[in-house]
């Protein structure tokens, strides 16, 4: 039994039920008594089915598309592909339905370490290309399930639908209309960003995922989503993306590796699956292949980093950074040089006076191309030849220097400050014990000696302000 005891501000007001007919009787506190317990019993119904109810007996989780064992798409959830451009996510999104559906008879191509579940039907609605590379999308899911094999034109348990002509309403629309006709097992959903018109908008993309989610359960389907990644990145674009990868049963990302593709498993919900590789073989049907030898990967670099090694050689000033990840991104300035900062933070690059520098290659930056302009390797300065002087020499030398350079800084801070006369800041700077001689410069005494004034205080805080002290 739900708590009686819920404060008018919490409980919701029915504003739009009449008032049942036994209340028209009654008046004054026996009415507002009637109306409480009206409006409790109706919120204790609409609460009632989202209560977690631990004596009812779940169905067990019917997995439609599993990798090793590992259930990747299972009924009523959904799920995100992501990848940045060309890197075969349509490919692999294919690869995985035709897997699934493909029948289990030796000869077929396709990836064998999908489990087979024949008993499925696939809605596939492509947002983004024309009719004719749709249907090579249907032919080589065709090819691999083997329904060619058995002389059909297609795969029959396929249906495909090309929106690219329609708005981003007129897509969902349609879809949902041709959901509405018959029982789909997957919804494959390829450009899902192009359901909405602001992938940043956080209130249309959360608005969004949460009616797939919803449709899925509600139609006991899974919905697979196929959208982009940022450049350089394995984050998926937008609002949009951030709140799949929260409410996505599984994410795979799928990057380029030569001319081999890698699939990771992202995130996941169940046991994830052991990464992979395919290729496209010469017919341009996926198949697997061995993992490339390469460590290095797009993927493996943070954002900052790629987009600074692939768009500027790897140092640029910092304000043409955060101007690229802005246009890149679609993010604002203060996100950016956060961006930046988290970059800074984490060791991946370091900042050289006012420009960003991928670390571990500092050694190199003078060579590199900075802003399109290659710079000019410095030259090794000649060390000049100095000839021989004593040792008693070099010291008189640098005692007169230093004392000329003492008298002139004195001269350029004390007389601005006090009424001396140079005849008297020259005594107050030499010896006392020395001719009072003003063109012969002499060491200075000792500081005990020299009885700083208060003007001449403040000038050695004007000098430490300014930094420029000769000595």
């Amino acid at each position: 039994m739900l708590n009686k005891h819920l404060t008018s501000g919490i409980r919701r007001n029915i504003t739009n039920q009449p008032l049942p007919q036994e209340f028209s009787d009654l008046t004054g506190k026996a009415l507002e008594k009637a109306i409480k317990a009206w409006e409790y019993d109706l919120t204790e119904e609409r609460v009632q089915p989202y209560l977690i109810d631990m004596t009812k007996e779940l169905p067990e989780i019917k997995p439609l598309i599993s990798i090793d064992n590992s259930c990747v798409c299972s009924v009523g959830n959904i799920s995100a592909i992501c990848g940045e451009a060309k890197s075969k996510k349509t490919f692999l999104t294919s690869a995985l339905v035709a897997s699934a559906m493909a029948m289990p008879f030796r000869g077929i191509n396709n990836f064998s370490n999908v489990d087979k579940c024949a008993d499925i039907n696939v809605l596939w609605v492509d947002t983004e290309q024309g009719e004719r590379h749709v249907r090579r999308v249907v032919e080589r899911i065709s090819e691999m399930t083997g329904a060619k094999l058995g002389g059909a034109v297609s795969e029959p348990r396929l249906t495909t639908l090309a929106l690219r002509e329609l708005s981003p309403h007129e897509r969902k629309a349609m879809m949902l209309d041709a959901m509405s006709l018959m029982h789909y097992d997957i919804v494959v959903i390829d450009g899902i960003a192009d359901l909405q018109r602001n992938t940043n908008d956080l209130e249309e993309s959360d608005a969004l995922v949460s009616e797939l989610m919803a449709l899925s359960s509600k139609c006991e389907t899974h919905i697979i989503c196929v959208l982009h990644t940022n450049p350089g990145s394995d984050k998926a674009r937008g609002h949009l993306g951030s709140s799949l990868q929260r409410k996505a049963e599984t994410v795979l990302f799928v990057h380029r590796s030569g001319e081999a593709s890698i699939v990771e498993p992202q995130f996941c919900r169940n046991e994830p699956f052991e990464r992979f590789a395919f290729k496209i073989n010469e017919e341009g049907i996926p198949e697997l292949c061995p993992l490339p030898s390469e460590p290095m990967t797009t993927a493996s670099r943070p954002e900052v980093v790629a987009i600074l090694e692939d768009y500027y050689g790897g140092v640029i000033e910092r304000n043409t950074l955060v101007n690229k990840i802005m246009e890149l991104n679609g993010v604002s300035s203060k996100a950016a040089q956060m961006t930046i900062k988290r970059g800074i933070d984490r060791g991946h690059i370091m900042l050289d006076g006012n420009r960003v520098v991928v670390c571990g290659n500092n050694s190199n930056k003078s060579n590199r191309v900075t802003g399109g302009v290659t710079p000019v390797t410095p030259v090794t300065p000649v060390t000049p030849v100095t000839p021989e002087v004593s040792a008693t020499e070099t010291t008189e030398a640098a005692e007169t220097a230093e004392t000329s350079r003492t008298i002139d800084f004195i001269n350029h801070r004390l007389l601005g400050h006090s009424e001396r006369s140079e005849e008297s800041v020259r005594d107050l700077a030499t010896d006392p014990a020395a001719p009072a001689t003003p063109a012969a410069p002499v060491p200075p005494a000792p500081q005990s000696e020299m009885p700083f004034a208060p003007s001449y205080k403040q000038s050695m805080a004007a000098w430490d302000d300014d930094n420029d002290a000769p000595f």
